[in-house]
């Protein structure tokens, strides 16, 4: 979908389809198992729910039970046997859906935050004082460029993990490396990836 990302980072589906069957099917193809090997899930490190929250996968029957490694979005191992040492490559996932789009994206070796906005929704909506940094002010001249200045945002949010808990404004995209990706007509996307 990018130059310079690798070609099964991302995926787009139709927002009808089931969000987990379409990211574990993601997830497999990129590590090589079959769906059946991934479980995939949500953790609200807010609130603790499994049902709602941050996405996470990981491979069923590895070492450690599948956590440790694998589990984190933002690329570091929590939990499991040796997960402080392990060199098995982490597993960043991410989701959006936007209009009549679902995005996933899937990333062997780091973290990853990915978003889908539609341009003419976020202009509607466009506040700059609840979603420009200080430094920023003044990059919001076009639709679109409000579309990525958004876009980019949520990604990074995604990535660090905590959503739109953290204001918006308190986000200086120029920090992170975010990458603009190819998106339907009418939609931006970012990704946000971790610093490996």
């Amino acid at each position: 979908m990018s130059a310079g990302l690798p070609a099964d980072m991302l995926r787009l589906h139709p927002v009808t389809d089931d969000a987990d069957r379409v990211l574990a099917a993601h997830v497999a193809d990129v590590v090589g198992v079959q769906p059946d090997g991934i479980r995939v899930g949500r953790h609200c490190p807010s609130c603790g729910a499994v049902s709602h929250g941050r996405p996470w996968a990981r491979v069923v029957g590895t070492a450690d039970g599948g956590t440790g490694t694998w589990g984190r979005a933002d690329g570091r191992a929590t939990a499991g046997r040796g997960a402080a040492t392990s060199p098995r490559p982490v597993l960043g996932v991410s989701l959006s859906r936007s209009g009549p789009h679902l995005l996933t994206a899937v990333r062997v070796g780091g973290g990853i935050g990915v978003d889908l906005e539609e341009i003419a929704a976020v202009d509607r909506g466009w506040d700059p004082a609840l979603v420009l940094h200080p430094a920023e002010v003044g990059q919001d001249r076009t639709a679109e460029g409000r579309a990525l200045i958004w876009a980019g945002k949520e990604a990074v949010l995604k990535l660090l993990g905590t959503g739109l808990r953290t204001p918006m404004s308190e986000v200086r995209l120029a920090e992170h490396d975010l990458r603009e990706v190819e998106a339907p007509a009418g939609f931006v996307a970012q990704v946000a990836l971790a610093q490996e």
